[in-house]
């Protein structure tokens, strides 16, 4: 898995924005994996949803989907305080196995503009409080994390990981 990146970044840093505009990432959304849905509900509006169903190949359905794309992409994994469980358990780190693994966080003063993102990208209340909840937990394990490559995302995740030396390419128009 050398030259592999898996980059765990904080929900709303820009993950998906960065999809549209750059080639070779992959941004899953793990709710796509741990629950069955309705194909007429959005990606944001599934965000906090309270009707879903479980599938049960979850999380190993997701862990091999993960395994599989990157091989050939940059895969971006929402940081919440369940999927860092699941990131840091022996089953995914041992899959995963010299792939580069960076942690991207905002600073702890910045999350009233994450607030202001989730809203605007139409997230529900639950979700919002969901994060606000996790927020100190997340802050907590990515300053006392070992064993990954951290950077700070002052705005968004993109400028971020080019200022620490990830190479980005852009979709053509």
């Amino acid at each position: 898995m050398e030259n592999k990146i898996i980059v765990l970044a904080y929900v709303g840093t820009g993950k998906t924005e960065m999809t549209k505009r750059y080639e070779g990432l992959w941004n899953p959304s793990s709710d796509d994996y741990r629950y069955v849905w309705d194909k007429d509900i959005s990606h944001e509006q599934r965000k906090g949803a309270l009707n879903r169903v479980e599938n049960l190949n979850f999380p190993n359905n997701f862990i091999d989907a993960i395994f599989e794309k990157v091989e050939n992409n940059i895969v971006l994994l929402s940081l919440t305080e369940k999927l860092f469980q699941l990131y840091e358990s022996e089953e995914f780190k041992s899959k995963m196995k010299g792939a580069r693994m960076i942690l991207a966080c905002p600073t702890r003063d910045s999350f009233d503009d994450y607030i202001k993102r989730y809203r605007a990208r139409g997230n529900s209340e639950a979700f919002i409080e969901n994060r606000q909840r996790e927020f100190p937990y997340i802050m907590d394990k990515f300053e006392n994390a070992q064993g990954y490559e951290k950077v700070v995302v002052d705005r968004y995740l993109d400028e971020a990981l080019i200022k620490f030396g990830i190479v980005l390419h852009k979709k053509h128009a």
